[in-house]
């Protein structure tokens, strides 16, 4: 509990000038606040409650589950934020309700929080102070004031206040609200108030506007009748979340994209009651970026089977409120001199009735309305073909006509006649089993499609039916949906509220024209409902690229209509993908939706029954057009060798692709740019080949990027390519001379299998030495070296080739020939001064019973291919002999007892000293390698039985030979050199096959030793605690020490989790020690940041018994892997203990940082209960002493009947 800072005197003398100052009082009739001294002094009534830091509650905040905090202040007798508690006294305590006459009650389940309902809490007086216990389940709480959460005020575990008493404030002075009179005048007796009168409630607020649509920044005021009322208000984005209500001060504005707003609204005067609650939403006016025009594309007059002149029609059209445009199109038959007509010729030269529409139309038109004439081609219904509007063509064409007659062509010999007018605008009308369905919409082309643009979803009667809309789509017709009456029977425009919606720039013909050719259309049976629908940010109409996203947004609005209603999103097939209901007559959406399908509409039905269609968005415009194949000319790259990058790209469209740029990307770094590549044409590929040459190691992502355009579109492509960069190899092939007889060369499986991994082949060979060799590996030949192969072994070393000579025993020279004498001849032509000593290397201590198998573990840490070995990679060499390395330098030595004999007794030379490899450097810049034995053989090479064992000095010798790094622990890894490659094996402390539990590009891997970051890492399907073996070079980034990969395989061991136990907190963030490693923590959270929308958690702070602080880090991208989510914060709160694992990181600020892998490994550790009843031992305790006592009694009674027998 917060300490009592000043004397109570002092307290109380800064509080009553603090609260003087706030509180002005009227002449005459005044409001006082009494301070409460006692218990006796509390009786029911208003009052304000402040701590000791003049903080109060204000009203409860229901969907925050807590009290807001205000500083109390007042206006006349007014009170000002709703400090004001009524506080009724009962039999058990007393109930606390705040000025919206809500009571505050504790949360249920053992949660900090406010709950509205009645609920008697404990009041308790300690002499100074007031504080009010109560109890939420099974656990004691009390109201504080919370420091760390705004100051708000909630009723709080007695445990959490006890682990954080300066986190919380619970004590409280009263002060009692009392009206009292300043010497008045004599007046007039008042009227007594009747017993039980009903105290006022205040006056309404008027909004204005009263809602609706509003641009952002426009002002809205709250009034109402009682100009001294105090007026508060709250606002909400989905009318369910408010935020804590404010005192209004002048006019209200919000911000650009606020999208909807939520208002509500209420005042308090005076001795009232607060009033009743007004509420309002507002809707953000949508800055479009096209005009929306309400009209009708389809009506006849007397000229064709319609009623009155055409004249009338567009007279009378012009004349509907809310009508922009009128179309009429008779039939071309019935014009006069029809089978004379061309769509392509001025039709007024012919036809007094075509000549009187476009007069008539144009007669109308003005800047607030445009009149439109053109034709309705009609097939018989016997024909079933259908019928078409036309619009913009200069004449017309009528099915009477040779061209239009055939059944069989009829459809086709139309499209191709309107295609012959490029401006000319085509609708479908009608489409039904009557009239006809354009053959199921059959005869689809490209050029057909960019004709027709238009489908009418309604018949005369305007009820949209979207059967025929989804055929002719599904079909591969780009349309929009149209809505218009048909109509046959006079009043037109106004016959029904179905409206065809045009967004165009601006009313006129051409702007008109243009929005219907490219689609931005829709229908509806509602007058007045404004639909603007954007997917990926292209208006409805629009043909996209193919995309794995599908970002929607619309703009509703029906001003008069309660509710938007349902809104659907359909696809391919009729399909409703997603669907939302709208309750409010205007509204901002943002629909989700997965990419993929091939068109996108919306379809709105509102509760009262009216439906809207709109056009779609399409994604497949021209998207048989990007990159086919990005590839390399090796799949073994070497860092700095150059290499071909080859990009194909393809165009399986009818239009030119207008190439601007090819780029390449490495690493998101450019590379290399081209231009002037000209245009990959129709049903046509283009290649090109980037010649580069790469500066560093491990994997590398290639981008490659194709910007240019179609048909002044611009469209890009690209795609990726990863490659492992290697070290470049000394060695890519080696020979083994198997034409002398050679020992052992049967024995080369595992040096076959481990040169297999990094591409070495091994040849064996019976002939000539081949030239395309790097090393050449010679046995103990059983015959001699003529002269032809000598010179080829020194000239092969001359060229900077590597020799391996492998010696043996003197033992095995059985056919009389010295071997060791034979593979000296070689190293004499090489001119090299190591030799092989012709005896036997002898060690009775580490041989045993066969003293010619020699084991060591002495290597020369200053060698090329030993320096990295360790002791427990034992070196073996079986029936071999010693060598003398001459001015070469010593790599294996054997042991104190190890030395030479001569073992077949011809007295040749023994070797005085134990030298089992050694090597020399040849000035060509070869390398001559020398062994007593065959050290490359199978049995010296076994593969260990565990893999996390050392692999034998023989084969750590081998593979150093063949370029292959070295195993080493992940902790020597850390501390090599930076750019430095390195070799290591653990287990994957983090994860790639959980959504939501993974690191970006990053796994983790740990051994006994340490951890370190693998980047980047794209493996998919790993799961924690897979066995990994990484070659990589160590990096550096941020600070943090990480292994950039070159290659990187799973290993077949079993799966091993690392548990880390509870660290404190100051080793837990030594990065220079734990960096990269699994840690876990333990301490009280000191610090929360709380992720957008306030459900989950991103950063805490915990501080340990030892008062150092260890900082969690929970990434966006990470949530719980039982439910997907991050709710931390229900958990998470400042005053609690917290346990948390992560992996030892530092962040972008170099701060060293958990960084957590699973938000189920951050939990929240309730105190152990602590029983608030008798304070006598636990139950266990005195059990014990229990037992203690039957023992002492027992003690006492055995010596007391010993000394009666001992008498």
């Amino acid at each position: 509990m917060i300490r009592r800072l000043v004397a109570r005197g002092l307290l109380s003398v800064v509080l009553a000038a603090a609260l003087f100052s706030l509180f002005r009082l009227p002449a005459g009739a005044a409001t006082v606040y009494q301070e409460i001294t006692g218990m006796e002094e509390l009786t029911s009534g208003q009052y304000v409650l402040v701590t000791p830091f003049g903080d109060a509650p204000g009203i409860l905040l229901g969907e925050d589950f807590v009290i807001s905090a205000t500083k109390p202040t007042f206006t006349g007798d007014t009170v000002a934020a709703g400090a004001e508690w009524d506080l009724t006294m009962t039999a058990n305590g007393v109930i606390l309700t705040d000025a919206h006459g809500v009571s505050a009650a504790p949360m249920e389940d053992d949660r900090n929080g406010i709950a509205s309902g009645t609920y008697e809490w404990q009041v308790l007086w300690d002499g100074e102070y007031f504080s009010f216990p109560g109890c939420n389940g099974s656990e004691p709480v009390t109201l504080v004031s919370d420091t760390l959460l705004e100051k708000d005020f909630l009723a709080c575990r007695d445990a959490d206040i006890e682990e954080a008493p300066d986190s919380y404030v619970s004590i409280f002075t009263l002060y009692r609200r009392m009206e009292v009179q300043d010497d008045p005048e004599p007046e007039e007796p008042e009227e007594l108030e009747e017993p039980g009168e009903v105290v006022e409630t205040s006056p309404s607020v008027t909004v204005l506007p009263e809602g609706g649509t509003i641009r952002a920044g426009e002002e809205i005021t709250l009034t109402c009748e009682d100009e001294s009322a105090d007026i508060y208000y709250a606002v909400s984005a989905d009318g369910v979340n408010y935020q804590p209500d404010a005192l209004y001060a002048g006019p209200i504005c919000f911000e650009k994209d606020f999208g909807t707003a939520y208002l509500k609204t209420y005042s308090i005067a005076g001795g009232c009651e607060p009033g009743e609650v007004t509420r309002v939403i507002f809707t953000e006016e949508f800055d479009l970026d096209w005009n929306l025009y309400f009209g009708q594309l389809h009506a006849h007059t007397d000229i064709s089977n319609g009623a009155g002149s055409v004249e009338e029609a567009f007279q009378y059209a012009s004349q509907v409120d809310g009508l922009d445009f009128f179309a009429v199109t008779d039939h071309s038959d019935s014009f006069d001199n029809a089978d004379m007509g061309a769509i392509d010729a001025d039709g007024a030269d012919i036809s007094a009735d075509w000549a009187a529409g476009k007069q008539a139309a144009a007669s109308v038109t003005n800047g607030d309305f445009v009149g439109l004439f053109g034709f309705e081609m009609t097939w018989p219904e016997d024909k079933q073909l259908g019928h078409i509007s036309t619009f913009n063509t200069p004449g017309w064409q009528t099915r009477d006509q040779e061209a239009f007659t055939n059944v069989t062509a009829a459809l086709e010999n139309y499209y191709k006649a309107l295609t012959s007018v490029p401006g000319s605008v085509s609708q479908f009308n009608h489409p039904d089993d009557i009239h006809g369905d354009f053959e199921r919409f059959d005869h689809y082309s490209p050029q057909y499609d960019a004709v027709v643009s238009l489908l009418e979803v309604a018949g005369e009667d305007g009820v949209v039916d979207c059967e025929y809309y989804d055929l002719a789509l599904d079909k591969g017709w780009h349309v929009a949906p149209t809505n218009n009456q048909n109509n046959h029977k006079g009043q037109w425009g106004d016959a029904s509220e179905a409206r065809t919606v045009v967004l165009a720039k601006d009313l006129t013909e051409e702007s008109l024209y243009a929005a219907m050719k490219d689609r931005r259309v829709y229908a509806t049976q509602d007058s007045d409902l404004t639909v603007y629908y954007q997917l990926n940010g292209a208006v409805m109409g629009s043909i996209l690229p193919k995309s794995k996203e599908a970002e929607i947004t619309v703009f509703l609005s029906d001003p008069t209509d309660e509710a938007i209603g349902n809104v659907e999103v359909v696809t391919d097939g009729g399909a409703v993908l997603v669907s939302e209901y709208v309750e409010t007559p205007s509204q901002v959406l943002e629909l989700p939706a997965s990419g993929g399908r091939s068109y996108y509409y919306l379809r709105i039905t509102q509760p009262d029954g009216d439906v809207a269609v709109t056009a779609p968005v399409w994604m497949d415009g021209y998207d048989d057009i990007g990159i086919e194949s990005f590839t390399s000319d090796t799949l073994t790259p070497a860092r700095d060798e150059e290499i071909g990058l080859t990009v194909e790209l393809y165009n399986d469209e009818s239009v030119e692709f207008d190439l601007d740029a090819l780029s390449l990307y490495a690493d998101e770094t450019l590379v290399s740019t081209v231009s002037d590549l000209g245009e990959v044409a129709g049903m046509s590929t283009l290649d090109y080949t980037f010649s580069h040459a790469h500066p560093e190691l491990g994997v590398t992502e290639f981008r490659v990027e194709a910007v240019g355009s179609v048909n002044g579109e611009k469209r890009t492509y690209e795609k990726t390519l990863s490659l492992s960069f290697h070290v470049p190899e000394q060695v890519k092939r080696i020979a083994v001379d198997a034409s002398h007889g050679n020992s052992g060369v049967d024995k080369l499986n595992r040096l076959k299998a481990i040169a297999a991994k990094v591409n070495i082949a091994v040849d064996i060979l019976d002939g000539e030495l081949p030239e395309n060799s790097d090393l050449l590996l010679i046995t103990a030949p059983a015959e001699a070296f003529d002269e032809e192969f000598v010179e080829n072994v020194r000239s092969f070393a001359e060229s900077g080739g590597t020799v391996i000579l492998c010696g043996q025993s003197d033992m095995g020279d059985l056919s009389g020939l010295h071997t060791s004498g034979e593979l000296n001849r070689l190293l004499e032509a090489m001119g090299v001064t190591v030799r092989l000593n012709d005896d036997t290397a002898w060690d009775e201590e580490s041989g045993g019973n066969t003293p010619d198998a020699v084991s060591s573990d002495v290597f020369n840490p200053g060698g090329d291919l030993t320096k990295s070995l360790k002791p427990e990679q034992t070196y073996t060499q079986r029936a071999g002999c010693t060598v003398n390395p001459g001015k070469g330098t010593w790599l294996v030595k054997g042991r104190d007892t190890t030395h030479g004999v001569d073992a077949d007794g011809d007295g040749q030379d023994t070797g005085e000293n134990a030298v089992l490899l050694a090597c020399e450097e040849l000035a060509d810049g070869g390398n001559v390698y020398v062994s007593g034995g065959l050290f490359l053989a199978d049995d010296a090479m076994k593969e260990p039985d565990n893999i996390w064992k050392r692999v034998s000095g023989n084969q750590g010798i081998a593979e150093a030979v063949l370029g292959i790094e070295p195993l080493v622990t992940i902790d020597e890894m850390r501390s090599g050199g930076d750019g430095e490659v390195f070799r290591i094996r653990g287990w994957a402390a983090s994860g790639t096959s959980h959504p939501g539990n993974i690191f970006s590009k990053t796994i983790y891997l740990q051994d006994d030793t340490g951890g370190v970051a693998l980047v980047p890492f794209t493996k998919n399907g790993i799961e924690v605690g897979t066995p990994l073996e990484a070659v990589g070079q160590k990096t550096i980034q941020d600070g943090n020490v990480m292994l950039k990969i070159i290659d990187c395989e799973v290993l077949t061991e079993r799966l091993y989790n690392y548990t880390p136990e509870t660290t404190a907190n100051e080793e837990a963030m030594d990065y220079d020690t734990n960096g990269g490693r699994l840690m876990q923590v333990e301490g009280r959270v000191t610090d929360v940041t709380y992720s957008v929308g306030g459900k989950g958690v991103s950063r805490i702070t915990l501080k340990d018994g030892n008062g150092d602080l260890a900082e969690i880090l929970i990434e966006d991208d990470i949530v719980s892997g039982a439910d997907g989510e991050n709710d931390l914060a229900s958990q998470v709160k400042r005053g609690r203990t917290v346990r948390a694992i992560g992996i030892l990181h530092l962040d972008g600020d170099g701060t060293p940082v958990l960084r957590v892998r699973n938000c189920d490994e951050v939990v929240y550790v309730p105190p152990v209960p602590v029983s608030l009843g008798s304070r006598r031992n636990p139950r266990t305790g005195d059990l014990i002493w229990i037992a203690v006592g039957v023992m002492v009694l027992s003690g006492i009674g055995l010596a007391v009947l010993l000394k009666k027998r001992k008498k």
